[in-house]
């Protein structure tokens, strides 16, 4: 048994600690007390209900408490996460929850449409758990935080299974990201490190728990050292202006998100109105941080520091880090390795490139996961050489600083949010009107990315946009369907011999297409 597991995060041996408020959501919070010994009654209550050591528990909520009550009840069990993108849609989730064997699913009353419509398979196999306003053939959450606590923990290893990240790929089939125990705590303790984190921190928690960066991003970093994590409501559109209202109420100190995110509290008109002062770091990641930008966060936030940060769903979630008074010097770059991992960049025969040289970026840590679930040949070929093939491409210059080329995993990165273009392509393809169909890039001022769909009709086929839009709803997320299409009879799409898609050719054509149009204007 290990000495430290993900759980012992929050367990605090001083009573001056164990009284600190570890995490606020709104009006509601929770100190270190309240949440062990929340945390270890809902354990309770699950062991009661039959949960068993590897039991894997999906969880379908947007921010709230209760999030950190299930996580570190399962870590407690030895049982295994399964997050679950509240974005994502019945079937989606379906293909999740059976491809990581779930048998258990805990869902907020706001989700339990998604629930119902589940494929009917799914939904009989798994033992459903309601937050909030009890529903039908549901064990009430209420009802386990409400048992005694733990007593005697199961016996759990570092190495054991804890977290099952799940992440798209260019075949369009999610691919569970496996992480232990130990590659956890050692994404989160390499990160205390670099950001100077302690028991003044407060954190804004502004992504959905859901994802890799709401947990694995200064979240946990900060609960083990004592600091406080406020959680953003995941319900609505960002808006800045509360942003703005919250860091001033709760003081916050530091917070992550997407350049998208900073660029619009930079907007704020009255901006001086509110007290920002508590602000000192913002982890900025997701896409490319023009220096613009930075510019004007210096000049309007001067006592925050930005942070440029590259990293994955397979770990570590931060890798690199590019500091404040490198980003003119190192423009563009996404920094150099944090202390918990190393980068390397390989040319197709697997032999280090010379500086400036691109190829297919590599990293090692012990925060790297430990493979892809079920899929033994994937994890064997990403994992090759005990390095992590990231898929990614770009160079490293003579000072040892990254730089991002090009996705050679054909992801299109919107607002922040991942969109697999191969997932897309996979369901326009089964409409009958459809030949072909590519999914491409766009630049856009206020995503960044956006995706296009180029679909080229069967012969004599009609379909209008909405058609395509109303066909691919009950498959795709919101944020998945493409915002801009272009629909036409031809000619095919550009192919190798071989018949393989040359998609760099659709961007090229789609490109000059913009700027004649623009010349036009």
């Amino acid at each position: 048994m290990s000495i430290f597991t993900v759980a012992q995060i929050i367990d605090k041996p001083r009573p001056s600690e164990r009284a600190r408020v570890a995490s606020t959501f709104g009006a509601e919070s929770l100190t270190f007390g309240e949440l062990q010994v929340r945390s270890e009654s809902v354990a309770a209550g699950l062991r009661e209900a039959g949960f068993r050591q590897g039991d894997r528990l999906g969880a379908l909520m947007q921010n709230r408490l209760e999030w950190l009550e299930i996580f570190f009840a399962v870590a407690r069990l030895g049982g295994v996460l399964v997050p679950l993108n509240h974005l994502l849609t019945p079937h989606e989730l379906g293909y999740i929850l059976d491809d990581s064997g779930a048998r258990w699913l805990l869902a907020e009353d706001a989700a339990w449409g998604k629930v119902d419509g589940l494929p009917a398979d799914t939904r009989e196999r798994v033992t459903a758990i309601s937050v909030g306003a009890p529903q039908p053939e549901s064990i009430p959450y209420g009802q386990l935080a409400e048992s005694p606590r733990l007593g005697e923990a199961p016996a759990i290893d570092g190495d054991d299974l804890l977290l099952l990240q799940y992440t798209s790929g260019t075949t369009g089939s999610p691919k569970g990201a496996m992480h232990t125990h130990a590659t956890v705590l050692w994404n989160a303790i390499s990160q205390r490190q670099q950001f100077s984190i302690d028991e003044t921190t407060v954190y804004l928690c502004l992504p959905a728990l859901s994802w890799v960066a709401g947990f694995h991003s200064l979240h946990l970093e900060t609960l083990w050292s004592g600091g406080r994590s406020v959680l953003n409501p995941t319900d609505r559109s960002f808006d800045p202006v509360e942003f703005c209202r919250l860091v001033e109420r709760e003081r916050i100190t530091t917070f992550a998100c997407v350049p998208t995110v900073l660029r619009r509290v930079l907007g704020v008109d009255d901006l001086d109105r509110y007290d920002l002062s508590s602000l000192r770091t913002a982890v900025l990641g997701g896409e490319p941080v023009p220096v613009h930008l930075l510019e004007e966060m210096t000049a309007r936030l001067p006592h925050m520091a930005g942070i440029q940060a590259y990293g994955m769903s397979e770990f570590p979630s931060l890798v690199t880090l590019l500091e404040p008074e490198f980003a003119a010097s190192k423009l563009g770059s996404a920094g150099r390795a944090n202390p918990a991992s190393q980068v390397r960049v390989v040319d197709g025969e697997g032999a280090d490139c010379a500086p400036g040289t691109i190829g297919e970026i590599l990293t090692r840590s012990p925060a790297n996961m430990v493979g892809y679930y079920g899929k033994s040949e994937e994890t064997a070929r990403v994992l090759r050489g005990g390095w992590f093939h990231t898929g990614d491409l770009g160079y490293i210059d003579e000072d040892g600083f990254l730089y991002i080329s090009g996705r050679s995993k054909d992801v299109i990165i919107s607002g922040g949010l991942n969109i697999y273009p191969a997932e897309i392509e996979d369901v326009l393809s089964r409409h009958e009107a459809v030949a072909e169909v590519a999914v491409i890039p766009v630049a856009d001022d206020k995503w960044g990315e956006i995706a296009r769909a180029v679909v080229v009709l069967e012969d004599g086929a009609t379909v209008e946009e909405g058609e395509l839009r109303e066909y691919v709803e009950p498959f795709l997320a919101r944020f998945k369907i493409p915002k801009s299409w272009k629909i036409s009879h031809g000619p095919p799409l550009p192919r190798t011999p071989s018949g393989k898609l040359q998609k760099f050719k659709i961007i090229e054509a789609e490109q000059r297409e913009s700027a004649v149009a623009g010349r036009k204007d």
